[in-house]
């Protein structure tokens, strides 16, 4: 990912640490966040997560797109194979 931004193909160590660091903290952040919203309903889902990212246009977008993608390759999958059940996020 971070030569992908322009980094060279074997970063720090300590960049990698750090990276890696931030993305945990955000994702376990926002996980607590999708969590207290979803007390109310007693059940974790996606539409807690999507409504947490719902004022940043890019985090909305790219869930919305992965959201699809995941419905198109159950789609894919059941058409390729019937005996498989279809399973929820």
């Amino acid at each position: 990912m971070m030569y992908g931004f322009g980094d060279v193909k074997e970063p720090l160590q300590e960049s990698v640490d750090l990276l890696e660091d931030i993305v945990f903290e955000f994702i376990q952040e926002t996980t607590l966040k999708a969590a207290q919203c979803s007390t109310k309903r007693g059940k974790f889902q996606t539409e807690d997560l999507v409504f947490l990212v719902r004022k940043d246009p890019k985090k909305y977008y790219r869930i919305i797109e992965l959201l699809r993608m995941n419905e198109e390759l159950k789609k894919a999958k059941k058409a390729f194979d019937p005996n498989v059940e279809e399973e929820s996020i």
